[in-house]
């Protein structure tokens, strides 16, 4: 789609407004290609497959190579060398079941397929992990990264001209953490997840000027693979409900049209849940339920009465906004499209309000290991609007304000390029960093010396319980006596309500005092800071 309007680029010099914004998805593509090719990390046994794509991608091995989707085959001593690439926990029945859901692995098959093949014709082993079916997974990020930005192009184009519609197209990737989620990063659900929202948002449109069965079968598969790649990304449809509405007139008038409109909104629904069929078929067959929260024995949950917004937003270790400034104008874009725009605020609004309720209510609002808060990579596509919504204002302006637009993107663009190198060679750190450690390593490609030093590690089994602690909550006067430092600890703790509730389960696992328990807490977390120290 790209690549045939090429020809047409060359020979119509007079018309390159037409193709710029074509001409920015191939610049795109080319940096993205290049990264890969340079980095060439499907050679790298450590690489690719691994931490969540593990689980993202298990169901294609073990269904098509080992002809056995229940796992069995991993209790096997001769297959032991096949463990390290397969997360799953176990079930109350003590089956193995496969943590993530199967949406990625259907996005990655054609391309698991086709490495299937030729493997063994270029003398690798066609065992799922070998270096040609990883680079086949790398080469399907950049695919989808190119239809999501095709579709996204569409969006853009019929409400912004070329111009603004190309520097979004450039921002969105580029100026963000997208960029490392199709490079160094590939396989992982974040560049899927776009451009599965991207073409979404694209049939909402349509679906809304024409509401026939061909958009409403698309809405269906489109809304059903988004939410079986990442669950939580089943709030995209408060776009599709949400979409032109100004008033409660107009949303009272919305719920009377689908009501109204039933047989699509039913076929809808239907589609949705043929697409979730193979996943719910696997649940029933692993574990004799259609519905399973497979997360259940390895992580935590979800704490809606504890949200760390603030953390997630702004802090050192992780803040969405302070590692991806540039979608900070997205969000401040969002009161500039009631200007000509109306039928995105409101949408847009309610959707990202949500997404960053529930993101930040999740135990891991930092997002475990990862360059700046992944998670929102997601919600890109949709934010494209109200970012280009500014720009578009801020280039109507007088030439110093158009100047100035356009040096701030550029600089936050350089800024993002930047801070991808320095996540590469590890002087942004993937899920310790602090204040100190931020501006140690502050325009600086490589960890100092020190970096290492001064950072602060998230205390995971503690978050599991939704209760977040950070450097100073922990006694940090080394002359103290290790009695003092227990009871600083001991008070900190009673002040906090969560972690009081925590103490009283392990004390009641234990079977002792919460008395006992509160002590014993605060003295190991006393003796483990100073031998931190």
């Amino acid at each position: 789609m790209i690549l045939k309007n090429i020809p047409g680029i060359l020979s119509d010099k007079l018309n390159i407004k037409k193709y710029l914004p074509d001409l920015t998805i191939l610049i795109i593509i080319i940096t993205i290609v290049s990264v890969d090719f340079s980095l060439k990390y499907w050679n790298d046994s450590n690489k690719v497959i691994i931490w969540d794509i593990k689980s993202y991608y298990a169901y294609l091995p073990a269904t098509f190579i080992q002809n056995d989707i229940s796992l069995s085959f991993l209790d096997d001593p001769d297959y032991s060398w096949t463990r390290k690439h397969y997360w799953n926990n176990r079930t109350h029945s003590g089956k193995r079941c496969i943590v993530a859901s199967m949406g990625l692995s259907i996005l990655y098959s054609p391309f698991f397929f086709i490495a299937h093949i030729v493997a063994p014709m270029i003398e690798y082993e066609n065992n799922g992990f070998s270096p040609p079916y990883k680079f086949a997974l790398i080469i399907s990020s950049v695919f989808y990264l190119i239809i999501g930005l095709f579709f996204l192009k569409k969006v853009l184009l019929k409400y912004f001209n070329e111009y603004i519609t190309a520097l979004v197209l450039l921002s969105i990737v580029l100026g963000t953490n997208l960029l490392c989620y199709t490079s160094i990063e590939a396989p992982m659900s974040h560049a899927y997840s776009f451009s599965m929202i991207c073409m979404f948002l694209y049939y909402i449109i349509k679906w809304h000027e024409n509401p026939n069965i061909k958009n409403t079968v698309i809405i269906g598969l489109l809304s059903g693979l988004i939410a079986l790649i990442r669950p939580t990304n089943i709030i995209t449809l408060l776009i599709f409900i949400f979409w032109d509405i100004k008033s409660w007139k107009e949303f009272q008038n919305r719920i009377l049209f689908f009501i109204k409109s039933y047989k699509l909104i039913l076929l809808m629904i239907l589609i949705f849940f043929l697409v979730w069929t193979p996943q719910l078929l696997y649940w029933k067959y692993i574990t004799g339920q259609f519905f399973y929260y497979s997360y259940k024995h390895v992580e935590g949950g979800f704490f809606f009465d504890n949200p760390q917004i603030i953390n997630q937003l702004f802090s050192y270790r992780k803040g969405w906004l302070l590692y991806t400034p540039i979608m900070a104008f997205a969000l401040i874009g969002i009161p500039f499209l009631l200007h000509k725009q109306k039928q995105f605020f409101l949408p847009v609004l309610i959707y990202i309000l949500s997404m960053i309720y529930i993101l930040s209510s999740w135990w891991s609002w930092w997002n475990g290991g990862s360059f700046g808060l992944r998670s929102y990579i997601d919600t890109y596509g949709i934010l494209a609007i109200p970012l280009a919504a500014l720009i578009n204002w801020g280039f109507k302006q007088k030439k110093a304000v158009r100047f100035i637009s356009l040096l701030v993107i550029a600089i936050l663009i350089i800024h993002s390029l930047f801070e991808t190198k320095q996540y590469y060679y590890g002087a942004i750190h993937y899920d310790s960093m602090n204040k100190e450690a931020y501006w140690l390593t502050f325009g600086k490609a490589r960890p100092t010396k020190n970096f290492h030093e001064v950072l602060t590690n998230p205390d995971y089994s503690l978050a599991r319980q939704g209760i977040y602690v950070i450097k100073n909550d922990y006694p940090e006067e080394d002359s103290i006596a290790l009695e003092d430092c227990i009871n600083n600890q001991i008070r900190y703790i009673k002040n906090n309500k969560r972690w009081m509730k925590f103490i009283e389960q392990k004390a009641k696992k234990r079977n002792i005092s919460t008395k006992e328990m509160l002590r014993l807490d605060a003295e190991n977390m006393c003796k483990k800071k100073r031998s931190e120290d």
